[in-house]
């Protein structure tokens, strides 16, 4: 089939019926069929909380109401602090006595091994070793993305470096391209290396005001040191969820664990339960920290780039279902499309079961970009309260100029791993 063809295809509309209460859906070929009247399939990526990970059960059973209430506290306060309170201090307690006990594990090794009266645990000295390095193993951390080198985009790290300049944080050490519709900031590794991931598919569908909010948001982490980003906590929480993954035992689907019928396997099950309510405890004592610092991160976002662009970017950070299903199709057809101008299109010319569906998502409370971040209509109605209409920065021609061709390289590259990933899952 020639592009001509599938395009005309992707203009076509149908009529389908929800499978939950039976109403009408407009089916529009490349966006994603949902159910106005029961919002069956409003977000495609939506999973019940059982299959959820710690992180997502975590903000999951926070709730809505302890959100509203950090909104409140954001709207009433023209400047968000990072105070020591007596839940910072159990926090730090906590990841302490994690950290400890994890880290024992060598040092009982070589009592036993070299200080034990007994051959048995002489024998066993091997096993607390063998954990710990199971746990500690650099693998189960591993940053996702392939990284860009200052000389070959000079132009992205340069832009890199005036955000960092305009919010007053260090250089960037490095940025990583990902295939993923996201963006990311980190510190890795023993050097503590300052890590912003784009994603290539994300950034396609954004100005560059937008990329510069995207990018002033992700750098802001980095300028105010929130306590969730330290190596103390970060690397407390990364053990436990090391713990629960080694420990919770293997089921069948539907299969229940008895203390009579399968008695390791529910002692493995409880020891799970224990951990879990141990990361659980940690996560409660920082999570109001971790909130506001993405109300502060979306704030500076405004400042930088203004709020507009700033709000757009965040609204079409819910448009991944559309970019997947665009990947899909051109995929499918196998024909040489260009995968980002395709997407852009769409962009362009949202048809209004689209634009519903994203205001919808929008307005709900209980819709977030991921599980550490504020319900979405919630970051919107704070950045527009502490409205901005003045970017504090905009790049100049030169540079605007560099980028475009720098990511239209990225576009080439991301689309060829995408597409080529695809067809082989296919």
């Amino acid at each position: 089939m020639n592009p001509s063809c599938w395009s005309e295809k992707m203009t076509n509309q149908t009529t389908e019926y929800c499978p939950e209460c039976g109403h009408k859906m407009e089916s529009v070929p490349g966006y994603v069929t949902w159910c106005e009247e029961c919002n069956w399939n409003i977000d495609p990526d939506w999973r019940p909380i059982s299959s959820l990970g710690l992180v997502e059960r975590l903000n999951y059973r926070m709730g809505v109401k302890k959100s509203q209430l950090l909104l409140e506290e954001n709207l009433h306060n023209d400047r968000i602090t990072y105070p020591l309170t007596w839940r910072k201090a159990l926090a730090y307690l906590l990841a302490g006595s994690i950290l400890a006990g994890t880290f024992s594990l060598p040092i009982i090794a070589v009592y036993w091994f070299f200080y034990s009266n007994s051959l048995l645990l002489t024998m066993l000295a091997i096993v607390p070793f063998l954990l710990f390095i199971g746990l500690m193993l650099p693998s189960r951390w591993r940053l996702s993305g392939q990284p860009l080198r200052r000389e070959e985009y000079p132009g992205l790290y340069r832009l890199a470096d005036d955000i960092a300049a305009a919010v007053q944080a260090p250089p960037i050490d490095e940025i990583r391209m990902t295939n993923s519709y996201n963006a990311y900031f980190t510190k890795f590794g023993r050097r503590r290396t300052k890590i912003i991931g784009i994603g290539v598919p994300l950034f396609s569908a954004l100005s560059l005001s937008e990329k510069i909010a995207i990018l002033a948001h992700e750098t802001a982490h980095h300028a105010h040191k929130d306590v969730t980003r330290s190596w103390f906590i970060v690397s407390a929480r990364r053990i436990m969820a090391s713990w629960y993954e080694f420990v919770y035992p293997y089921c069948e689907e539907g299969e229940v664990l008895r203390p009579i019928s399968t008695p390791m396997r529910y002692a493995q099950l409880q020891l799970a339960n224990l951990i879990f309510i141990l990361y659980y405890g940690l996560g409660i004592t920082v999570w109001d920290e971790s909130q506001r610092a993405e109300y502060l991160a979306d704030r500076v976002a405004g400042e930088i780039a203004g709020t507009d662009a700033a709000c757009s970017a965040l609204s079409k950070s819910h448009f991944a279902p559309v970019f997947w299903l665009t990947a899909e199709q051109i995929a499918r057809y196998r024909f040489n499309s260009d995968l980002f101008g395709e997407f852009r299109q769409k962009m362009e010319h949202v048809p209004a079961s689209e634009q519903k569906r994203i205001q919808r998502i929008r307005d709900s409370i209980t819709v977030q970009l991921d599980s550490t971040h504020p319900p979405t209509p919630y970051r919107l109605q704070s950045l527009q309260h502490h409205q901005v209409l003045t970017p504090r920065y905009v790049p100049d021609s030169n540079l605007k100029n560099q980028l475009e061709e720098e990511f239209a390289r990225l576009e080439e590259i991301s689309q060829r791993y995408l597409l080529n990933d695809i067809r082989a899952a296919l």
